[in-house]
């Protein structure tokens, strides 16, 4: 009873997917009030401690990039879970979030998840709030998209899962043209963005979960 508790908001989004038709454009898409309101999502299941020492830890994993209308109800409760065991991110509709992003990515160790990433897309007014909280005043007059969603298993991290992940999902959307954001207050990430042609604007500023975030942005242009 209990996971089938999780998964129902989970089960919602499914029941209403041919309406949402996320596979075929960019555009946000709207749910019964229902589905918007249903906040009491629990996240009590236990999470084991695995130790990996492999000389070669990432030849032992499995990636898969998938859009959220292409991923089973349990790998998207399974993303849910362990995006919620970081602790980084709100829970207020986060399961419609999840579900309206572009692309989800997934990391498994065997059959078990350990390391998630994902192309969101968010509304105008967070991008706003971002760019208010960077001190950032320069317009958006073009299409966005942001990297987040990141979180690795505390067992199996400074083995490159995250950044595999982020480089999958960059690829991607290479043909993709208008912003690539992010926001991040972690070392290792703020090098992958750099590498990856990313810049830092505004300021540091503090955010709900993190202090001293970088804003960080990309333009692929037509």
């Amino acid at each position: 009873m209990r996971n089938a508790c999780l998964i129902r908001p989970f089960t919602y989004i499914f029941k209403y997917q041919k309406q949402i038709s996320c596979c075929k454009n960019w555009q946000f898409f709207t749910l019964p009030k229902f589905i918007l309101m249903n906040h009491n999502i629990s996240t009590g299941l236990v999470f084991d401690q695995g130790h990996h020492d492999l000389p070669n830890f990432l030849g032992n994993c499995h990636f898969e990039i998938k859009r959220p209308c292409d991923c089973s109800m349990i790998q998207l409760h399974h993303f849910y879970l362990l995006l919620r065991k970081g602790n980084k991110v709100s829970p207020v509709n986060l399961p419609l979030k999840i579900f309206n992003a572009a692309f989800l990515a997934f990391c498994y160790n065997g059959k078990r998840l350990v390391g998630i990433s994902a192309i969101k897309r968010p509304a105008l007014s967070y991008l706003q709030e971002v760019h208010k909280k960077a001190g950032i005043i320069t317009g958006i007059d073009k299409p966005f998209l942001e990297i987040g969603y990141s979180f690795t298993r505390e067992s199996v991290r400074n083995k490159g899962i995250s950044s595999t992940l982020k480089q999958m999902l960059l690829n991607k959307i290479s043909d993709y043209r208008g912003i690539i954001f992010a926001t991040t207050a972690t070392i290792s990430s703020q090098r992958f963005l750099v590498v990856n042609g990313f810049t830092a604007k505004g300021n540091t500023y503090q955010g709900n979960f993190d202090n001293n975030i970088i804003y960080f942005e990309r333009t692929q242009y037509y």
